[in-house]
C-alpha cells in the first residue's frame, strides 16, 4: 500500500521560501480572522493577503470548515431535553 504524501501546510514557520512565513504573527492573525476579531485596516490587509495567496486562502477555508465540524460535535445531545430525574435531583440538591 502506497502512502500518499501529505501536503505541506502553508503556515509552515520553518519554510524560508515562503513569503508568508516571514510574518511570525500570521498564525495569530489567521486565528483572529476566523474568530471575527480583525477590524478596519487589519481586516482589509489580511483579506488582500488571502486574495494574493490562493494557498493561504485554501488553508484558511479548510480551517473554517474544521471549526464548523467541531462546533457540531455533540450538538445533537445538547438539543435533547434534560431528563426529568436529573432536573429533580438538581432541585433537591439546591434545597439542601
Amino acid at each position: 500500500m502506497q502512502m500518499r504524501e501529505q501536503p505541506k501546510p502553508v503556515l509552515q514557520p520553518d519554510d524560508p521560501s515562503s513569503a508568508i512565513s516571514k510574518d511570525d504573527r500570521l498564525p495569530v492573525t489567521v486565528s483572529a480572522y476566523l474568530d471575527g476579531e480583525l477590524l478596519g485596516d487589519e481586516l482589509a490587509s489580511f483579506e488582500a493577503l488571502l486574495k494574493a495567496n490562493p494557498a493561504l486562502a485554501s488553508e484558511v477555508a479548510e480551517m473554517r470548515q474544521i471549526e464548523k465540524q467541531l462546533a457540531q460535535i455533540g450538538s445533537d445531545i445538547l438539543a435533547e431535553p434534560v431528563p426529568e430525574a436529573l432536573t429533580r435531583a438538581i432541585a433537591e440538591f439546591q434545597k439542601s
